[in-house]
């Protein structure tokens, strides 16, 4: 059962992060054009090459908010890539049993304890 869960686990991770390659792309482009902003903007002599220099960083700007979901589903998917290959190696412990804890009053007081006596004895009555 261990074995299942951890290959089930492996395929959805690379599942997602095969699904998630298309961002890296978007990285690459977004790094590029970021660079290319900031060398015109520093070259810049006139007020239209700033002009210039700035919107081709506010692109990059622009592509880096639309990449944000990629690195998220690439986290996700790296994660359960690890946890499936540490259960499918037997490497971590999962028990798919319920666990129970015994119930026991924490906050119980001596007059908790005496209303309790109190009321079992106008019970008994």
């Amino acid at each position: 059962m261990k074995k299942l869960f951890g290959g089930l686990l492996l395929l959805i991770g690379i599942a997602i992060c095969l699904d998630d390659v298309g961002g890296l792309l978007v990285l690459l482009l977004t790094g590029a054009l970021m660079v290319y902003g900031l060398k015109r903007w520093k070259r810049a002599t006139t007020e239209g090459q700033k002009v210039v220099a700035v919107l081709v960083m506010g692109v990059a700007a622009l592509l880096l908010f639309r990449w944000f979901p990629s690195v998220v589903g690439l986290l996700i998917g790296g994660v359960l890539f690890y946890l499936g290959w540490k259960v499918f190696n037997g490497g971590l412990p999962i028990s798919l049993e319920k666990v129970t804890a015994p119930r026991t009053p924490t906050n119980e007081t001596s007059f908790d304890a005496d209303w309790r006596a109190f009321m079992d004895k106008q019970n008994k009555q």
